[in-house]
């Protein structure tokens, strides 16, 4: 029988040689599978990451409650209230006018963002305070941030460019309000903590801004249970008993809330008014 030689296919060296490459090449199948895996991983993590760090953004925030894994809005008492700094109009504008279209967005975010997180170890809250002349008041529907209540749409008496978007939630809004235009009203302090949720900027420099209160809750009465809702009384005839949502509607397109106040035709027709209408006197016919 003819000796295999060193260079045939049988031999040692080239035996050796097939299973080099063939490890070599496993080799690189492996550590690419590893590299996609970490790939994955990563991608995977900041996505999470992403989702549960920016729960104001719409799609994170439809996810985060339809999985369950966003804790529900909850209302607060009096002294449980988050801490904060009171601005009125004047100085809530200044505040916020330098910033330029991206900066107010990324804002508007943080707003939101701590408070679907009920401000959770937050102590820099924004409150709006003051003296507002009112413009309309409006019923809160399916389409709006808030899906049930009212939103009071008024004017700073001290500082005429701020609007104010005062959000009432409430599981059951009355069926008259009696303000008119013209009323003035208060948001007072720390009996309702008035949150600034979001900042909207016109062309004529004058800004919108929207707030909601932060105590809904009423202490019990002689150690009884809390109330999760709180009577809110703006003048004699315009009460609402209020309540917070455990989830809210945070398109960019629900905000402001109210009907912009250069819309005065729409704001008739709708009608947006809850005060039962006046009747319109006649005028009797010359004789």
């Amino acid at each position: 029988m003819e000796a295999v030689s060193d260079e045939s296919s049988f031999s040692r060296n080239s035996r050796e040689q097939d299973e080099g490459r063939y490890r070599s090449g496993n080799l690189i199948l492996w550590i690419a599978a590893i590299a996609v895996l970490i790939g994955l991983n990563f991608a995977s993590w900041s996505f999470c990451m992403w989702v549960f760090g920016q729960p104001e953004h719409p799609m994170n925030y439809r996810l985060l409650t339809k999985l369950d894994k966003m804790d529900p809005i909850r209302g607060f008492l009096p002294f449980t209230a988050p801490r904060g700094k009171f601005y009125s109009a004047k100085d809530l504008y200044a505040n916020v006018f330098p910033y330029n279209p991206t900066e107010l967005r990324a804002y508007n975010g943080i707003l939101k963002r701590h408070y679907l997180k009920n401000y959770l170890e937050r102590d820099d809250v924004v409150f709006l305070s003051g003296e507002f002349a009112v413009e309309s008041v409006q019923e809160m529907g399916a389409d709006d941030v808030f899906t049930s209540g009212i939103v009071i749409r008024g004017r700073s008496t001290t500082f005429p460019d701020v609007i104010l978007d005062f959000a009432l939630p409430s599981e059951s809004p009355p069926e008259t309000f009696g303000l008119k235009n013209g009323d003035i009203i208060q948001v007072p302090e720390s009996s309702t903590c008035a949150a600034l949720l979001h900042v909207d900027r016109r062309k004529d420099s004058v800004m919108v801004f929207t707030v909601v209160p932060l105590v809904t809750r009423t202490p019990g009465v002689n150690g009884g249970p809390i109330r999760m809702e709180k009577e809110f009384e703006l003048a004699e005839n315009a009460k609402v008993v209020i309540s917070t949502p455990s989830s809210i509607q945070i398109d960019p397109e629900r905000w402001p809330i109210s009907t912009p106040e250069d819309s005065l035709i729409e704001i008739e027709e709708k009608p947006v008014d809850l005060a039962p209408a006046e009747e319109e006197e006649t005028e009797a016919a010359p004789e």
